[in-house]
């Protein structure tokens, strides 16, 4: 049973199917989960368009708060941490390691070919670095 379960978590329908997830897995073994919303942090990006990195954070702290009352609603213990980081991966991975976490729940986009390839997996880069074992949700084909 996985009693301190970490989320990745970037308020999109993909992070939503594995809120559940986790959600479902934590109620079923009296757990906890943390929430981890990485801000990615690119200095070129920065220097073109200040203003950006502040929405960002101001998006990554809203859908922090939107996870923690979704999980805090379903009874289930919650802490949350945002983070602005060169990639989201590490972050997920560093608080993974902190938070002595014992499995981490991730959304994924489901991209592949040339997408994937110029894009990179966040999910993938996960698994190859997670301290502890990675569960990916995919979406229902349906709700596409």
């Amino acid at each position: 049973m996985y009693r301190n379960i970490l989320i990745g978590y970037d308020g999109s329908k993909f992070s939503d199917a594995a809120l559940e997830e986790a959600i479902r897995l934590a109620k079923a073994s009296d757990g906890r989960i943390t929430v981890v919303c990485a801000v990615e942090r690119n200095l070129e990006m920065e220097a073109m368009a200040p203003e950006l990195e502040r929405k960002l954070e101001e998006k990554a702290e809203e859908d922090l708060q939107r996870a923690a009352a979704i999980i805090e609603k379903a009874g289930v213990e919650c802490s949350r941490e945002e983070v602005t980081v060169d990639s989201p991966y590490k972050a997920v991975v560093a608080a993974a390691k902190r938070r002595e976490n014992d499995l981490i729940v991730l959304g994924t986009h489901g991209r592949t070919g040339l997408e994937r390839l110029l894009m990179g997996s966040t999910a993938e880069r996960v698994i190859g670095h997670a301290p502890c074992n990675v569960l990916i949700v995919r979406r229902q084909q349906q709700e596409k």
